[in-house]
């Protein structure tokens, strides 16, 4: 008779380093799902901080003129010393910058993502940000000041709905409402 104990026991141990390498394959797989599912909320944590806005004047400030201020007033001033940084509320691309009689230097930018044109007025220079340059989010755009037909030092903020400012949009009331949530961090 033939001995075939030895080839029916190679089947069983085909099986067991089968069960065995099934488990650590498994083991690795849930082990990747955690690391990667531990990485997701900072994912989107970035995500969303990228899509969200940054209060334009980060030092102390007060409000002043808001929207209509019984002069046609198309935006929020925000008070604070002359030579204070002022930052970008949402990354973008410059789409204008100059001098005007009234806004004084002033810079626009083309909100990304969001059919919004983000305007800052009465900046003490033209701006640090150039023409056709792309800006971050909180990005140094400035400094505070009183340039143009301004009564002390502020940042004149505007937003523009779609097609922009002054190619067809309007300037936005709820200018107020939104600077005020991003100065409380939302």
């Amino acid at each position: 008779m033939k001995n075939t104990s030895h080839n029916t026991s190679l089947p069983a141990r085909e099986a067991a380093l089968g069960v065995v390498f099934a488990t650590v394959a498994a083991l690795v797989l849930i082990g990747a799902i955690a690391a990667l599912s531990s990485l997701a909320p900072k994912a989107e944590a970035k995500a969303f901080k990228t899509l969200s806005h940054e209060f334009p004047v980060p030092s102390r400030h007060q409000y002043g003129d808001g929207v209509g201020a019984g002069r046609g007033h198309q935006g929020q001033d925000v008070f604070a010393d002359c030579g204070k940084r002022l930052l970008a509320a949402r990354g973008g691309k410059v789409q204008d910058r100059g001098r005007h009689y009234a806004a004084g230097n002033y810079l626009v930018v083309d909100g990304r993502s969001t059919r919004v044109d983000y305007v800052y007025m009465h900046l003490r220079r033209s701006g640090i940000a150039h023409q056709g340059e792309r800006l971050s989010r909180g990005e140094r755009i400035g400094k505070v000041g009183q340039s143009g037909n301004a009564v002390g030092c502020h940042l004149h903020f505007e937003m523009w709905s779609k097609p922009g400012y002054y190619e067809g949009g309007h300037a936005m009331r709820s200018v107020t409402k939104h600077l005020r949530r991003w100065d409380r961090g939302g």
